[in-house]
């Protein structure tokens, strides 16, 4: 019974690392930086904002009620969702290992 249980946990510990590697990719696909509306002459418009190295960069996307701002949140939306998905694998991924662990 027990090898039988610890075979089963190995293969969630595999899917379980290959959904991570999906996601992570996944991740890898949308821009980086947060979004900041920013106030200009009285109207907002919308920037990305992201660090290299002790650069800080803004990148315009647009007004802040334009299609590509609509675009730009949501896919920070995915971004975020993904995002809290590969930390909830990788916290069941511990589990996993700890489950394996106890049988061996």
């Amino acid at each position: 019974m027990d090898s039988v249980l610890k075979s089963v946990l190995e293969e969630e510990l595999k899917r379980n690392l290959q959904k991570q590697r999906v996601f992570s990719d996944e991740l890898n696909k949308y821009p980086k930086g947060s979004l900041v509306v920013v106030k200009i002459h009285g109207d907002q418009c919308l920037y990305r904002k992201y660090r290299e190295g002790k650069k800080i960069i803004s990148n315009y996307i647009g007004p802040i009620k334009s299609e590509e701002a609509e675009r730009a949140y949501k896919a920070r939306e995915k971004y975020i969702k993904l995002k809290q998905d590969v930390k909830d694998l990788k916290e069941e991924e511990l589990k996993l290992r700890k489950a394996i662990h106890a049988y061996c």
